[in-house]
């Protein structure tokens, strides 16, 4: 009778490991997208001078793209115009931001109508938005950078 009981509740606990649940443990808890869509104020760095309260929107393009967009870029009393960028925003390693990577051209009409390339790059999380901005063949400077930092 023993003997039995041993082999019943050992079907018993065989039975409850094999219907126990993961599911729990699948679930992505990280950061999504929509997270970091928003309005970032802060400062923005051009050739080691400051620009105070400078505003960057983020917003959702898709799952994967966010647009970068600086509007009314203005340095030295030149206006250098709006700064717009499709993103591709990839979730880091320990799923609490997004790298961006980006690139774009603008044409500014104070030089010209001229067009210069910019890349996009930086990270974002659903709190803080930190980038660099490189715009190349700008003249006489040949390369600019262009940094920014901003909270929601």
């Amino acid at each position: 009778m023993k003997k039995n009981l041993f082999y019943y509740l050992f079907a018993v606990i065989c039975s409850v490991t094999l219907f126990a649940s993961c599911s729990d443990d699948d679930e992505n808890t990280g950061l999504v997208i929509d997270q970091v869509v928003g309005t970032f104020t802060g400062n923005l760095e051009v050739l080691n001078q400051t620009i105070p309260n400078t505003s960057i929107s983020v917003t959702k393009v898709d799952a994967n793209t966010v647009k970068v967009e600086l509007k009314d870029f203005t340095f030295a009393n030149m206006p250098i115009g709006d700064i717009s960028a499709d993103c591709k925003a990839t979730l880091d390693k320990d799923g609490d931001g997004f790298e961006l990577n980006g690139t774009t051209t603008l044409t500014v009409v104070a030089l010209g109508n001229i067009e210069l390339p910019i890349v996009i790059t930086g990270e974002v999380d659903a709190k803080e938005l930190d980038i660099d901005i490189n715009i190349t063949n700008v003249p006489m400077l040949n390369a600019l950078k262009v940094e920014f930092e901003g909270t929601k």
